[in-house]
């Protein structure tokens, strides 16, 4: 029971972060029109990625998340760029299963 409501919340969560800014979230960036079916998408396969990590791993992928699909004037304020942002969570989240694959442990 905790461990589904474990992924559940780590969707909901990462669900929220890739539709907060919908016109403009780090979808539409990389060229796909910006559809709540496909922001479902996205966020059920980071969740299958990242639910059995660590609760730090899970906190850094959302606030990373959170922070790409900010509006792009509120990240220039502080000196971010969101691509930067993007691809970094990207690497973040498709580096464990090719450690894990590749059979190192040090991302567990």
């Amino acid at each position: 029971m905790a461990t589904r409501l474990k992924i559940a919340l780590v969707f909901f969560m990462i669900l929220m972060t890739t539709a907060s800014n919908l016109p403009d979230n780090m979808i539409a960036r990389l060229g796909f029109d910006a559809d709540v079916m496909l922001g479902t998408l996205v966020a059920v396969v980071i969740t299958g990625l990242i639910h059995y990590r660590r609760l730090l791993f899970i906190l850094l992928v959302f606030f990373m998340s959170l922070a790409a699909n900010m509006p792009a004037d509120f990240l220039l304020n502080f000196g971010i760029d969101r691509d930067v942002l993007t691809v970094g969570l990207v690497a973040l989240v498709f580096t464990a299963p090719i450690a894990r694959s590749l059979g190192m442990s040090f991302l567990d």
